[in-house]
């Protein structure tokens, strides 16, 4: 296996290095000089920075861009896959949900509510947990998706809670990207089935159309081994038939002029094997089932004057239904402590940017969303627990300005305030110097502040089985934020970014057990502080050929005590590369990701791990069908993520080596 990696790379250097046809006339972003002409130009702005088209030289951020091709090459099967490969993202897995940690934060416990999670700009974080799926939850098809926009760094500045570590907007196919109908097919380990049917058409009317639908369904793992419940009367510490996953998405897009009406539509259910909160072991009747569903009215007009109109009106839907098997009943007898969470807003948001005396450019804004559910229950055959129903409103107003003090120097300025019902309000500014040093070296020297809300679970949630209790008196966490960015073309096909940031947190909210009581609630623990470093250097070749490097190093600690966090990698390295072999009939993707050990809940820290990933993917062969195959793990490497505090585990195995074979056919 190591030598055909091997030869692989040395293939594709070979290939990249080889001369090819002649490229399109590049964007002027990524010009060297007036006559050389640069591979970087398929994406040459980015919209979710600033809410406006604009280069990503110029944009208040750190930003990254994935596209579908980079999905289709590498085989990423879930959200988390793509997040996975960017630098200062790492994943937790704990065979219910994926968790994404950034720049040193994974803290056990968080449903990824530091990270704002946008569709097309429709906000997907729910008003329960303040969370996003990353997992087989995620709410959108990856096979939909034209691109994923992500914005590093403290962005509440112009999108208020949640945009704590940063905001990642997806962006979706249009009818016209599919252009007739389209249906695919995959299987892979665990007995994975699934399958998609799209249709796709922009009309001559000038309407636009997308409707696609997708089925999952896996066994997962059959038996897992956990040393932690090693007793004959705990089945010798092996899970059966616990690990299952089904989901069912559904999407719409219909557009005309400046008008476009979306909806998404995401069901998934899912067993857990790892007997969270002391639940019965060796129980597959104890899963989670989560659901979203919104539909979103969008407007977007370009003024003859130049003045850029948007505005949305939503609603939205979200549920979660947990079953959770104890034996605290009669002898013999096992009870079902149920959890029934709904949550129902809507919302309207507008905003106008416009330039002003040739080097202004003024964005105003303003956002209401409306809670008509925020209901939490938690019950069993004996007694109603919990029975919360809060009603937290909120609305915010926010502006930027973009000023060009020279051709080559920028100064962004932008604050925001937000009111919520249940702690009053909050305002953040965000500030960055962008200096264009040389016409391929751009300098941004940037601070900001965010915030993140209390969830109402956070808030209100406990249970009758003496686990958890609420606490109603957190107030928001917040972070302050410094960084550098050192942007550079260094030739026709090679360009790098390097990042350095500091970010203090205060009244960090994280889940802890009472002493005194034996009781896990939330609450604002230690002021935490976190430094490092990303370097990427991304190339892109003739004949398709891409390749990226990037390492991350990051430090974060109690400012209190001085520990290091929990679930913090200090070091991550990934390569990825894409290169076409066998005459153009394959095209293959390579990933190896490094990561250096994770400090677990218990103190113990988890081994380094060097996963590879290899797929190949084949469009030459039938016309429309386009066939991919993967391996996953291709060494099979035994790692493990850290679990956290509801897991008696102290570290969660993960997945060897799986694979998986996908065809797609468009008709």
């Amino acid at each position: 296996m190591k030598k055909l990696i091997l030869s692989f790379l040395s293939l594709a250097t070979v290939i990249c290095s080889q001369s090819g046809p002649a490229q399109a006339v590049p964007d002027p972003q990524f010009l060297v000089s007036a006559e050389e002409e640069l591979l970087f130009q398929d994406i040459s702005s980015v919209y979710t920075a600033s809410k406006y088209e604009q280069k990503i030289s110029d944009a208040p951020a750190r930003i990254s861009i994935v596209t579908q091709e980079e999905i289709q090459r590498y085989g990423y099967r879930t959200f988390a896959d793509i997040l996975r490969s960017l630098p200062g993202f790492y994943i937790s897995y704990d065979n219910n949900y994926s968790y994404v940690g950034v720049r040193g934060f994974g803290i056990p416990g968080d449903y990824n509510t530091r990270i704002l999670m946008l569709v097309n700009g429709h906000r997907i974080n729910d008003n329960i947990f303040d969370s996003v799926y990353a997992d087989t939850a995620f709410i959108l098809d990856l096979d939909l998706i034209d691109r994923v926009e992500v914005v590093r760094g403290p962005s509440s500045s112009l999108y208020g809670s949640n945009a704590f570590f940063g905001v990642v907007n997806v962006i979706t196919k249009k009818g016209r990207d599919l252009d007739g109908l389209e249906t695919s097919v995959a299987v892979g380990s665990h007995r994975s089935y699934q399958g998609r049917l799209s249709y796709g058409k922009r009309y001559q009317n000038g309407l636009e159309l997308l409707l696609s639908g997708s089925y999952y369904d896996s066994q997962g793992r059959t038996d897992l081994y956990y040393k932690e419940f090693d007793d004959p009367t705990t089945n010798n510490g092996v899970a059966e038939e616990g690990d299952d996953d089904q989901f069912n998405n559904l999407f719409f897009r219909l557009s005309s002029g400046d008008f476009t009406l979306e909806s998404l539509y995401a069901d998934r259910e899912k067993g857990i094997p790892t007997a969270p909160w002391d639940v019965e072991f060796n129980n597959s009747e104890t899963r989670t089932w989560d659901g979203h569903w919104f539909v979103d009215l969008n407007y977007q007009h370009l003024h003859e004057s130049g003045m850029e109109i948007a505005a949305r009106l939503f609603y939205d839907n979200y549920w979660y239904d947990g079953d959770y098997l104890y034996d605290y009943g009669p002898p013999s007898e096992i009870v079902t402590l149920k959890d029934r969470d709904i949550g129902e807003w809507w919302g309207t948001e507008l905003h106008v940017s416009r330039h002003f005396f040739e080097s202004h450019r003024l964005t105003l804004g303003g956002e209401y969303r409306g809670s008509l559910k925020q209901e939490q229950k938690t019950y069993d055959r004996y007694d109603l627990w919990l029975d919360s129903q809060p009603d937290i409103d909120t609305w915010a107003l926010f502006f930027q300005d973009e000023w060009t003090l020279l051709d080559n120097l920028l100064f962004n300025i932008g604050l925001r305030h937000d009111n919520y019902d249940s702690f009053g309000g909050t305002t953040n500014p965000r500030v960055a110097l962008i200096y264009s040093l040389f016409p391929e070296t751009s300098l941004k020297f940037l601070y900001g502040k965010a915030f993140r809300a209390p969830s109402t679970y956070e808030l209100y949630y406990h249970d009758g089985y003496n686990t958890a209790k609420p606490n109603t008196n957190i107030d928001p966490e917040t972070i302050e934020s410094i960084e550098f960015i050192w942007e550079q073309q260094l030739n026709r096909n090679l360009r790098s970014a390097v990042s350095l940031y500091k970010n203090e947190i205060e009244g960090l909210i994280a889940y802890t057990l009472d002493p005194d009581d034996g009781l896990f609630y939330f609450d604002n623990q230690d002021d935490v502080e976190a430094y490092g470093a990303e370097l990427s250097i991304e190339g892109k070749w003739n004949r398709g050929c891409l390749t990226n490097l990037s390492y991350t190093y990051q430090h974060a600690e109690s400012k209190d005590t001085g520990e290091r966090l929990v679930n913090s990698p200090r070091h991550m390295v990934k390569v990825n590369v894409m290169a076409p072999v066998v005459n153009n009939i394959l095209n293959g993707g390579l990933e190896l990701q490094y990561e250096s050990g994770r400090k677990t809940v218990a103190g113990n820290e988890t081994d380094n791990s060097l996963l590879t990933n290899l797929i190949l993917v084949s469009n030459s062969w039938l016309e429309g069908v386009t066939v991919s195959a993967g391996v996953y793990n291709l060494f099979d490497v035994a790692y493990d993520f850290p679990g956290s505090a509801e897991h008696r585990q102290d570290m969660l195995l993960q997945d060897g080596r799986t694979f998986k074979l996908k065809i797609d056919y468009l008709f």
